[in-house]
């Protein structure tokens, strides 16, 4: 890439054919304003959640899960740079403008790299109308790197420090080239903190569980329960676009695939975002009541290997004799073409190609069923199978543990149907799982899971420092910070990682990142399956406006809930 504005990749194209197939289940809706607020935000509407998390911490390991995200920070917490419905990074409400080279917010290179931020002197903290300011944002970055069991610190470990020259201006210095600065504070899921509220200072490990008593959003958190979150909309926000057309929106969990269904088709809800699956698409199909919209996201969904010692996938060859006995075609070809016929398999590690040059898709093109190679790495490797047929070692058995969330029939399906045909090629996998908030929220950070099968929602940079580098392993060495829930460790790809970050050449982080795709495949650091479709459910009946406009967003579609009205 030539300059650090050309950070931005587009959103060039969606899987067309995937989404043709699951448009057929329901057509896009039709875009409006759905109504004026001149009269203000009025009545109310319950929406179903199918993911729910333990607390509403927009920065410790309850972040881990996308649903957090998608329940609270976006619609409370105001950020940098956001994403448009195209997935570009653009100028939040907060910002005057985005930092550019032409307008001279980007400058600079290795020691010297600067982003200037200009905020909107409109901004304005609720209920309080205090201003947001520099040092809300420099307090911000601090939260990050200081408070205990952080979820992430990449990128905002770069940062050298803040100058708050006035009010309005925020100079972030880095420590080296960066090109995904859209993300530090902004993007899928940085935040802005009023740092007012938290007189204690920036360690807010035990802060924010149920409640954020601030809001620089179109929405305000009246309350968070584990049974629902309750927001009113900002009546006071300075964006007056974006002032909620709608008085009160409630989530509700609704975590098992077949009452999530039931809730809507009943009107107990008025829309779910589900993830898409034999158990639902048939049963949510258009009707005078109902209406389904698809499209395809950032969001890719594997197979992940823990890598952490003490667990059997510690041992390469038993990742690699894995791999080539888990067969990823019969995997889509049962459990996900029959909602989606043209689905393919996905075959990078962590991107996808709808999005920019990342995922060059060839690197795991020869990962299929070859019992060949089964047996010659996990001879390698000491096992052998005994009289039952399973693989051992010592007079062992080895036993592998398959974790996925409860409730999500999908995953549970896939469990039930390869388990056998796994044991059939001596592989003694058996159920490992937990509900959503466990898995998620607990069980990936410590590690505590042989494989699971889960979705990444990316952002459209292509960095993926965040959940490989051996630094973002959480442990005690880093007070349990970092996204690294796999604990996978190569330096070569921490090499590769590093010099990406910081490459503004876009054919040399081209190449850069496809090295590490290779690397990532010989490591046999997962098993890729496919970029996985979203799914909006409402009910016509009772909502109206421009519902389907960032569906192809990994900010969800209830993103632009202040855009929507009740019938």
């Amino acid at each position: 890439m030539k300059n650090s504005r050309n950070t931005i990749v587009r959103f060039v194209a969606v899987l067309a054919a995937l989404a043709l197939v699951l448009s057929a289940c329901g057509s896009s809706s039709k875009k409006s304003n759905g109504g004026s607020t001149s009269s203000g935000p009025t009545g109310s509407v319950i929406f179903g959640a199918e993911q729910w998390p333990s607390c509403v911490n927009p920065i410790n390991q309850c972040a881990n899960s996308s649903w957090l995200q998608w329940l609270v920070p976006i619609h409370v917490l105001p950020r940098l740079a956001e994403l448009d419905e195209k997935n570009n990074f653009v100028a939040s409400p907060l910002l005057t403008e985005l930092p550019s080279i032409d307008n001279g917010g980007v400058s600079g290179s290795g020691k010297t790299y600067t982003v200037t931020y200009h905020l909107n002197p409109a901004a304005k903290w609720a209920p309080d109308g205090t201003p947001i300011t520099s040092e809300d944002v420099k307090f911000s970055w601090q939260a990050v790197l200081k408070t205990t069991g952080s979820l992430s610190t990449v990128g905002y470990d770069k940062i050298s420090s803040i100058e708050t020259p006035n009010p309005q201006t925020a100079v972030v210095h880095f420590t080296e080239t960066y090109n995904d600065w859209p993300d530090v504070l902004g993007g899928f899921s940085g935040v802005i903190l009023e740092k007012a509220k938290f007189p204690a200072g920036p360690n807010l490990g035990k802060a924010m569980n149920t409640a954020i008593n601030f809001s620089g959003g179109p929405w305000t958190l009246q309350s968070f329960t584990k049974d629902k979150e309750v927001l009113l909309a900002n009546t006071t926000y300075w964006e007056k676009s974006r002032i909620p057309k709608i008085q009160q929106v409630t989530f509700v969990p609704v975590t098992e695939t077949t009452k999530e269904v039931q809730a809507i088709k009943t009107g107990q809800v008025a829309a779910v975002y589900p993830q898409p699956a034999t158990d639902n698409v048939p049963l949510l199909k258009d009707s005078a009541t109902l209406k389904s919209i698809f499209g395809v996201t950032t969001q890719y969904e594997n197979i992940w290997f823990n890598n952490k010692p003490g667990h059997p996938f510690a041992d390469k060859n038993l990742r690699a004799a894995f791999s080539f006995a888990f067969d990823r075609e019969q995997l889509l070809t049962d459990i996900v073409k029959p909602f989606a016929p043209n689905a393919v398999l996905n075959q990078c590690a962590a991107w996808v190609p709808a999005v920019g040059p990342w995922c060059e898709n060839t690197a795991f093109t020869d990962i299929k069923p070859d019992p060949t190679k089964v047996d010659s790495f996990m001879a390698a490797s000491g096992y052998a199978k005994d009289s039952s047929g399973i693989w051992a070692k010592g007079g062992k058995q080895l036993v592998i543990k398959w974790m996925v969330n409860t409730g999500n029939k999908r995953r549970e399906n896939a469990q039930a149907e390869f388990i056998p045909l796994l044991a059939k090629q001596g592989f003694k996998v058996v159920t490992d799982n937990s509900d959503s908030d466990t898995v998620f929220q607990k069980r990936l950070p410590a590690g505590d899971f042989d494989m699971g099968m889960y979705i990444q929602v990316a952002s459209p940079d292509p960095t993926v420092t965040a959940i490989l580098d051996t630094k973002s392993i959480p442990g005690p060495a880093n007070q349990g910070q970092g996204q690294n829930d796999t604990w996978y460790s190569n330096p070569a790809a921490d090499k590769l990682m590093e010099a990406s970050d910081g490459e503004q050449d876009k054919t040399k982080r081209v190449d850069l990142i496809h090295q590490l795709d290779k690397i990532l495949r010989q490591d046999y650091v997962n098993i890729p399956l496919l970029v996985f479709p979203s799914m909006l459910s409402y009910r016509t009946d009772m909502l109206t406006g421009p519902l389907d406009q960032f569906i192809n967003n990994p900010e969800s579609n209830f993103w632009n809930m202040w855009a929507w009205s009740k019938k």
